[in-house]
């Protein structure tokens, strides 16, 4: 099978986010994981992105200090996931 496309990965995530439940998250490699080394791994690149784009990133980053419960994680990413999505599709 082919390699997804960037987008099309972003897209799959997303679906599988919106579906997802915490008990997938068990492994370490669920759909928030999966979501979340997406948003590290692509939205840094972009060249120009909004301010939110910079706060999410903060707020998603690993910190002893701050601690967000599965559903808001999920929430935050989601958002992240669709900023993204209309970055590319512009």
């Amino acid at each position: 099978m082919a390699e997804l496309s960037p987008l099309s990965q972003l897209q799959l995530l997303g679906q599988q986010l919106e579906g997802a439940t915490e008990g997938q998250e068990t492994d370490g490699n669920g759909p928030l994981a999966q979501a979340r080394r997406f948003l590290f791994n692509y939205l840094p690149q972009e060249p120009s992105v909004p301010y939110r784009a910079d706060d999410l990133l903060e707020l998603l980053a690993p910190s002893p200090h701050v601690h967000h419960s599965w559903a808001g994680e999920r929430e935050l990413l989601l958002e992240g996931l669709r900023l993204l999505q209309q970055l590319w599709q512009r």
